[in-house]
């Protein structure tokens, strides 16, 4: 299933470890890396190096070359060029295939498109980037691309990742979260192949929500904890168990170490806990929907899983078309 991982790199110190982890996971699923930069025109620092280039005056009375915005933005790309090169021959070095792409425009269109033209299987992106200034992806981009593409999507949090040298042979553990939807369960096929590639843990898991409420942060929230009474969660137990024990049988029929977990609280908040439970863990779930209870809604869940777990995210959009 994934063959091809886009890496769209801004050219700040993340994209190391962003190239790592990326690495580590290609390698184990036999995958090819596309490097890809893009390059803004409407980047500061563009601006500034093509103002200063249009007001030098010549005082020796020499013809003076007058640079255009164009021969910046040429300047920028063959630059950029050159760095996706030298990551490239990083990784070449760890045995993964690897070739790299450079464009102009807007970020976001440009991964997009070039996602589609190169027919890659998923994209991996940084969820921040580490100053206003710095060059190429924002994490507002990957907002964008994630919401304009049914290519799935990784979602890295830079923070918590390894060195490029430190980059292992892809996650130890695989976390998907269930709804009792079609939707979310189109995450157990690329998580089994993960899984499989990584020899990694798989947990099937499903949050139950109790029927209690009140208002924070990110608005409506559901409580968690302990209650007098069950209100029913006892028996959405038992039935939780019995659906994702059907994955489990599967998994561990596959050959996997599989198991199931059912907890109790903010959805978001449970599959960020249990992310954390275990170093080099990642996260694959649908984009949206919801079962036929209605238990919780995906899309609202994955936002907030990507903005808080500070673990990779595997994204798998809704199919267009």
């Amino acid at each position: 299933m994934f063959k091809k991982i886009l890496v769209p790199l801004d050219g700040s110190e993340h994209s190391r470890k962003i190239v790592g982890w990326a690495t580590g996971l290609a390698g184990a699923l036999k995958a090819e890396i596309i490097l890809l930069s893009v390059i803004d025109p409407e980047e500061i620092e563009i601006l500034k190096a093509t103002t200063r280039d249009l007001n030098q005056n010549s005082e020796d009375g020499s013809t003076q070359v007058i640079r255009t915005p164009a021969d910046v933005i040429d300047d920028a790309l063959t630059q950029a060029t050159n760095d996706l090169q030298a990551e490239a021959d990083r990784i070449h070095l760890e045995g993964v295939s690897t070739s790299i792409s450079v464009g102009a425009g807007s970020p976001a269109e440009v991964i997009v498109s070039e996602a589609h033209n190169l027919n890659v299987d998923v994209i991996a992106m940084a969820t921040q980037r580490e100053s206003a200034l710095a060059r190429g992806v924002l994490g507002s981009v990957t907002d964008r691309v994630l919401h304009s593409t049914s290519i799935p999507i990784f979602t890295l949090y830079p923070g918590e990742l390894n060195d490029f040298e430190n980059a292992s042979g892809g996650p130890h553990r695989v976390i998907v979260p269930l709804d009792g939807s079609s939707l979310s369960e189109t995450a157990i096929e690329p998580a089994v192949e993960i899984a499989k590639a990584s020899n990694a843990e798989i947990v099937f898991a499903e949050v139950l929500r109790l029927p209690f409420f009140g208002v924070g942060i990110a608005g409506i929230e559901y409580g968690g904890g302990d209650y007098a009474g069950d209100f029913g969660i006892d028996a959405q137990k038992v039935e939780v168990s019995e659906y994702l024990n059907k994955f489990v049988q599967e998994a561990k029929a596959a050959g996997l170490n599989a198991s199931a977990s059912i907890r109790t609280g903010s959805p978001s908040q449970q599959i960020v806990d249990e992310a954390s439970e275990t170093e080099n863990s990642i996260v694959v779930m649908g984009s949206h929907g919801s079962g036929g209870l209605k238990r919780w809604v995906v899309g609202s869940v994955a936002d907030k899983v990507i903005r808080s777990a500070r673990r990779p995210v595997l994204v798998i959009p809704p199919k267009t078309g």
